[in-house]
């Protein structure tokens, strides 16, 4: 448990500074308000239809589909360009205007 919350900590990090690297000075807020909303905004729905399926096929099987949807949930960051990137890329600072 304690090795899966330091994982959490680490991506929260990497997160958060990747986004702040690659997004414009003044598009943050945006930014940033959008990722919380689809990340904690899907929460609800997450429990809300893992409850249905629960009902519908019992939980054995409702954490069986979860498993196999946490293993696949990697894909797009494995497959993603930013695997290979080692330099991000330059962007001009807008505060000094």
């Amino acid at each position: 448990m304690a090795l899966l919350s330091f994982g959490g900590v680490v991506r929260l990090i990497a997160q958060a500074g990747l986004q702040q690297r690659v997004t414009p000075d003044r598009l943050l807020g945006r930014m940033s308000a959008t990722v919380r909303f689809v990340q904690w905004g899907s929460m609800p729905v997450a429990a809300l239809l893992g409850g249905t399926l629960g009902g519908l096929f019992g939980a054995s099987a409702v954490l069986w589909i979860g498993t196999a949807g946490m293993t696949a949930a990697f894909l797009p960051a494995l497959l993603s360009p930013l695997r290979t990137t080692y330099r991000l890329p330059e962007i001009e600072s807008t505060a000094a205007q």
